[in-house]
Parts: structure tokens; C-alpha cells; sequence
């Protein structure tokens, strides 16, 4: 007698990834544990419909996304409904909290109206504890802010990790959530993107939590991890540890404030500053100037994220356009006993196997370093699709579309 397996549907939906310069727009199909890239197209983006990360023409960057989505389903028969979005904004807020609960019945097990009752007090102190969090980042009292992503990213059983809570007995429960906020009048701006588009929004997710999905079936996946993702207006700084997001933030500050002052004492142009910016003889006062300000903004970002652990990842996986020589050299030289900090071993810069790694089925040879972030908002979905088959996090989903901060 073989054994019979429950038979997921087939989910078929749309990956949009806005961005200054384009839209990227994937078809996937997920289907118990595979995931199939059916399309993937993107629409050049006009330089003012986005302008330092914010959306400045809704109208535009709508219609934008809705000609990469013509051109994705082209080929097929179908148009699904339901997308998956990314949000553009510079103002975004990650609260990550731990939280106890003590059973009252310590000697039954645990059964689907306790982990109701658990969740919801766990969300409701995480929520709560988060208000202050966003006053603390934002400088102000009382703004509106909208909770897009809530996810536990870790379960214990008094000294037990577990996946679900349910059936267990003993007496504490130790659960961990990040919580990612941003403003109203940016979900407001995404809400209107998908009404134009006639489509059903069934995540916003922020490129910082999606990115570290890109190492899920990798050598690195438990592996602790600093992750800097490079804009063109900011970096991103994200740590991982054993596969849990510990936090992350964003420094405001980037490449474009370095080309600037290049252009202050050169007459040359952006290209052939991008072009060259790897030789070690060019603009050398320039970097050495811009690089030294971004390493402190860094080093307060990791302090920040990591609290009163001094250790940090000594795996980092660099993402984004500007990921280059003169930037991984500076970091391999971060003198990082200066601020407190150091390496537990020595710094390895880490990639994917396009080809072992990533688990999508696609042709191989269209994968590269352009389309991670995508790919990374690909696998952050089957999660997504995966949570109505997760008792767990169907009841933190339900408990999120009734709460709101």
C-alpha cells in the first residue's frame, strides 16, 4: 500500500517588484513544494515617476505595472488576481520583540483555541511594545502607521524549539515576531496601485524581509548572515541568525551622494563615473570621504539591530546594483574592535548557486545578480501560499486582519 499524500491546488499569481529605474513583473505557480517561474518581464520606470524611493505619480507607475503585467501573461491563458508587491518608501519600521507566556495548565496539552488565545496575547504586547518602537524611529508622537507584515520567526517550548506549539504540555511558551510597519499614506499609494490594476493584494512584502529567502536552500540557510542590500539612494542592513531575522534597518545614504561629489570637482558625466569607479587610482579622496561616513552609519545600523550582542555575522551576502570591488574591500577592512564589535570568524563574502541553490524551475541561463531581488520576492510568496496549509500562522493572519495599529 503506497502512501497518499494531501494534494495542495495549484496557486497561480503575480510577483510585482517596483523600483526607481523599472518594474519587474513575475507569473508564478506553486504547487505543493515546486515553484514554477512561467514568465518574468519588466517595463522601464520614468525617472520622476519615483524619486528618492517614494512614488510621485501613482497614475503613471500603475500604468507602468499593468504593461509588464500584459507582457508576463502574454504567452498564457491566464490572469491571475491575486499579486504580491513590494513597497517603495524610505520610511518602513521593523519592531522586533520576545515575548513569554505562562500556562496557567501546564500539564494539558496545548490545543487550537490556547494557541488562539496565545497568538493573539502575543501579537497584542508585540503591537503594543511596537507604538513605541515607531515613536522612537520616526521622532513623532502619533503617526499613522500600518502593520503590512507580522511574522513569528521563532517558537519555544520551555527549552524545546518547535514549529507548531500544539499537543505540547510543560508550562512556558517563548514566542518571537518581527513586526514591519509603514506609513498609512504609503499603503494607501500601494492600495491604489492594485484597485487601478483591478488585483487582490495578498502581501506587501518589504525587500529586507524577502532577501534572506534567496539563501532558504543553500549550504548558508541556518547559517548566521549580514546581508547589505545597495540602492541607489540608501543601503539596506539586514542580520540573520540560524534563519532567523533578527532585525534590519536602512541607512539613507548612497551612491548618489558619492557621484555628487565626484561631479563638485570633476567635469565628467554619471555614466563614466559608474563606469570607472572601480579603479583604484579614481576619485580615491572621494570614496575614501563617502566611505568613511557610510561605515559609521553601518556600524550604528548593526548596533542597532543587534542590540548588546557585540558579535556579527562573518558571512556577508552583498545585493544591489552597487555592489562592487571598492565597496567589498572597505568593508573586508572595517577596523570593527574600533566600535566594539568584531568578527566571531574571518569576514566571507557569500553568493547562490544560480543553478543548486534557488529551487525555481526556470531557465537557468536568464537567472543572474539583476533579478534578486525578485527572485528573492518568489520564494518570500511561497511562504505566502504555503500559510493557509500552517494552522500556526492562519491564526496570526486572522488575528492581523482584525487588528491594526
Amino acid at each position: 500500500m503506497s502512501f497518499i499524500s494531501r494534494i495542495i491546488p495549484s496557486k497561480k499569481i503575480l510577483v510585482v517588484d517596483i523600483w526607481t529605474y523599472k518594474v519587474k513583473v513575475a507569473l508564478c505557480e506553486y504547487k505543493n513544494w515546486e515553484i514554477n517561474l512561467l514568465s518574468i518581464a519588466e517595463k522601464k520606470q520614468e525617472a520622476s515617476d519615483i524619486i528618492w524611493s517614494e512614488i510621485a505619480n501613482i497614475e503613471w507607475v500603475s500604468n507602468t505595472v499593468s504593461q509588464a503585467i500584459s507582457k508576463a501573461i502574454k504567452d498564457h491563458n491566464f490572469n491571475p488576481k491575486d499579486i504580491i508587491i513590494n513597497i517603495p518608501t524610505s520610511t518602513i519600521v521593523s519592531c522586533w520583540e520576545k515575548i513569554n507566556y505562562s500556562r496557567d495548565k501546564k500539564n494539558e496539552e496545548i490545543d487550537v483555541n490556547e494557541l488562539d488565545y496565545i497568538i493573539w496575547k502575543v501579537e497584542k504586547k508585540a503591537l503594543d511594545l511596537a507604538k513605541k518602537e515607531i515613536t522612537k524611529k520616526t521622532w513623532f508622537y502619533d503617526v499613522d502607521m500600518k502593520l503590512i507584515t507580522s511574522s513569528i520567526t521563532d517558537i519555544m517550548i520551555d527549552d524545546l524549539k518547535v514549529s507548531n506549539p500544539m499537543w505540547f504540555t510543560w508550562s512556558n511558551v517563548n514566542i518571537s515576531t518581527i513586526n514591519i510597519f509603514i506609513p498609512s499614506s504609503r499603503y494607501n499609494i500601494i492600495n491604489t496601485i492594485s484597485n487601478y490594476l483591478s488585483k487582490n493584494i495578498l502581501s506587501i512584502i518589504p525587500l529586507e524581509f524577502s532577501i534572506p529567502k534567496l539563501l532558504r536552500n543553500s549550504e548558508y540557510a541556518y547559517d548566521d548572515v549580514l546581508f547589505i542590500d545597495i540602492w541607489n539612494t540608501k543601503t539596506s542592513v539586514i542580520i540573520q541568525k540560524k534563519w532567523v531575522i533578527i532585525g534590519f534597518d536602512r541607512i539613507e545614504i548612497w551612491i548618489n551622494d558619492l557621484i555628487k561629489n565626484i561631479k563638485q570637482k570633476e567635469k565628467t558625466t554619471t555614466i563614466q563615473i559608474i563606469n570607472t569607479i572601480d579603479d583604484n587610482e579614481k576619485y580615491l579622496e572621494e570614496k575614501q570621504q563617502f566611505l568613511s561616513v557610510w561605515e559609521a552609519w553601518l556600524i550604528i545600523s548593526m548596533k542597532e539591530i543587534l542590540w548588546n550582542n557585540i558579535n556579527i555575522p562573518n558571512n556577508v551576502f552583498l545585493t544591489g546594483w552597487w555592489d562592487n570591488n571598492f565597496l567589498r574591500n572597505h568593508i573586508k577592512n572595517i577596523n570593527l574592535n574600533e566600535h566594539m564589535l568584531h568578527w566571531v570568524k574571518p569576514l566571507d563574502f557569500i553568493d547562490i548557486d544560480f543553478k543548486n541553490d534557488l529551487w525555481i524551475s526556470w531557465d537557468i541561463n536568464d537567472l543572474n545578480k539583476t533579478n534578486l531581488w525578485i527572485l528573492s520576492m518568489i520564494l518570500s510568496a511561497k511562504d505566502i501560499v504555503d500559510t493557509k496549509n500552517n494552522q500556526v500562522f492562519q491564526i496570526l493572519k486572522n488575528f492581523l486582519e482584525k487588528n491594526e495599529i
